[in-house]
Parts: C-alpha cells; structure tokens; sequence
C-alpha cells in the first residue's frame, strides 16, 4: 500500500518536473554536453566511448582504443583532480565516468563542470596528477 504522505511528495515531484519543463531541458543540455565530450574524444585518446541520454551520460576511459583496456588509474586521477577543482564526479565500471548533474543545472554550471573535467584531463595526460592519489579514490 501507498503512504498518503508519500504519495503527496511524489505528485509534487511530479508537478515541478512538468512545470519547470526538467525533461526537455534535460535533453538539450544533454546534448550539449554530449557534443562536448564528442570533441574532447577528437582530441584526447584516453576517451575512448561517449554514451547517454539527457543528462545521464558515461564517459569510458581507456589506456587503448582499440583494445579498449580500461583506464583505472587515469579515471581516478581525473576524479581526483575534478575534486581539487571543485567538482564532485565519479566513475564506475574500473574507468567510466559517470556524469549526472541534478536536472536544475544551470547552462552556466554545465559549462563550468565540462571544462573542469577537460581540465583534469589535461592535468592527467600531462603527468600533473600523482600516483599518491589513488590511495585516497575509489570507484563503484
């Protein structure tokens, strides 16, 4: 059975969704970022798979494209250094990264976040991220 108080929290949930329009705003800022990660995949070999829908997207790393070896370190020196930079971001799977903003997310804060983590990536490609970092991240 449903609790009445649930319920209500739910309906309302649901109502702000629909009014704020989070769907559709979801998906164009969804596909912003995609064609962002897009490009980074042009120039940056690490990146080696861009999928998703909305603002639910996955960024797989890898040390190879065509072996498609996972990039665990390098995923969690990106996370580490994102972090440092102050964005909150995770990955899973041993080298996804997992992009997941609230659906509120203004385009601004979008932008700001996308070039934090192409920041880090630079940062991890370069060497400017230690190996001592890896104590401290964990992925799922």
């Amino acid at each position: 059975g449903g609790n009445p108080v649930s319920c209500a929290a739910a309906l309302a949930t649901i109502h702000v969704i629909e009014e704020e329009n989070l769907v559709e705003r979801s998906r164009v800022l969804g596909e912003k970022a995609m064609a962002r990660f897009n490009e980074m995949a042009q120039r940056y070999e690490l990146i080696g798979d861009v999928r998703g829908k909305g603002l639910s997207i996955g960024v797989d790393l890898v040390t190879n494209r065509e072996t498609r070896q996972r990039a665990y370190k390098e995923a969690a020196k990106l996370c580490y250094r994102a972090w440092e930079k102050g964005l909150l971001l995770s990955f899973f799977s041993n080298s996804v990264l997992r992009i997941q903003p609230p659906l509120v997310i203004t385009e601004e804060e979008l932008d700001r976040a996308l070039d934090i983590i192409e920041e880090s990536l630079v940062d991890v490609i370069s060497g400017k991220v230690p190996d001592e970092v890896l104590e401290t991240v964990k992925g799922w």
